[in-house]
């Protein structure tokens, strides 16, 4: 049973997907007001923050796929409107982040235990835009790679919402990093959200620059996000010991023979490994949100806002995601 705190009923906006295909098929539409049931809090949306992955989601390329018709979107941030009977660490107005489904919407159902409580210190839209990518990054640097100060990490996409989190968190930690960017823009904008040296891929060559910034060395971390073609090169950058960290598939499907390629550069004791940000065990999540909500609080950290966007105009997050024009993060307003 839940208890509500509505007056009535209201109708609820979202951003909808009755099929897989381009940005026309997101609808703007009403939905019927969700109602708690046990375990789950009803967050009145304040702000959402759109990720790459609501584009593959759209276009019917993400793993695991929701069932159609599907609310796109994994992260926002808002105020506790309803709340189940059983739910007693949350109470009504209170400020938090949400790492779920369906956060495209001005009202979004969340199960409690993907709540994150925000200090009232911290800007909504950065609590909307600090989960995924932040949460992600540190896990890759800490939990996975376990990169000492001193390393060198190179990071694909270095002025997305990753990208800018890899910065910031290396630089408290003393990690070099070398950022790979599209454009000019981009590489002046990663090199002052704190990447040490960046890389315009599209004119310079990537190899031998990695090689003249590591002094021959190689990178110790790759954090690939692109997957497609890319491994064949990454393999060239790392140094002995070193490891691919796989995490994205923005270019498209692996088109590398792994197998093939570890045979290749055996005695390098090279490695790859995947990550997916739902695996990490709860006990280390909550230690490193809490880390993570200090650093904010604190502004060590602090996520950029590339754009604030009406919900009703979601299609055009989507086109400027797709297009390569935006650095940091774009933000939904219901």
């Amino acid at each position: 049973m839940a208890t509500t705190f509505f007056v009535e009923k209201i109708k609820v906006k979202a951003i909808q997907i009755q099929q897989t295909g381009s940005f026309n098929v997101l609808e703007y539409v009403d939905i019927e007001t969700p109602i708690p049931a046990a375990g789950q809090v009803l967050i009145k949306v304040e702000s959402i923050s759109v990720n790459f992955a609501d584009t593959m989601v759209r276009w019917g390329n993400y793993a695991p796929m929701p069932k159609l018709p599907a609310i796109l979107g994994m992260e926002c941030s808002g105020f506790v409107e309803a709340l189940a009977e059983d739910i007693n660490q949350f109470s009504p107005g209170q400020r938090v982040a949400c790492m779920g489904e369906k956060c495209y919407a001005d009202h979004v159902l969340a199960n409690s235990d993907s709540l994150i409580p925000i200090p009232d210190i911290i800007d909504m839209d950065e609590a909307a835009a600090f989960p995924i990518n932040y949460l992600t990054a540190y896990h890759m640097l800490n939990t996975m790679a376990r990169v000492q100060p001193g390393e060198t990490v190179l990071c694909y996409a270095a002025a997305g919402g990753v990208g800018v989190a890899v910065a910031q968190l290396s630089k408290l930690a003393n990690i070099t990093t070398i950022g790979l960017t599209s454009t000019d823009e981009k590489a002046v904008f990663a090199q002052n959200q704190g990447h040490n040296h960046v890389i315009n891929y599209k004119k310079e060559n990537v190899v031998k620059r990695v090689r003249e910034i590591t002094d021959g060395k190689g990178v110790n971390v790759i954090l690939n996000s692109v997957a497609e073609k890319s491994f064949s090169i990454d393999f060239k950058l790392l140094a002995p010991l070193g490891q691919i960290i796989w995490f994205g598939f923005a270019g498209g499907a692996l088109e590398t023979d792994l197998t093939k390629r570890l045979s290749v550069t055996y005695n390098q004791s090279l490695g790859v490994r995947t990550f997916y940000l739902h695996s990490v065990p709860r006990d280390i999540m909550l230690k490193s949100i809490g880390i993570l909500l200090d650093y904010l609080a604190k502004k060590k950290i602090k996520p950029f806002i590339y754009e604030r966007i009406p919900l009703s105009d979601a299609a055009r997050a989507h086109q400027l995601i797709e297009s390569g024009a935006t650095m940091g993060k774009i933000i939904l307003k219901p």
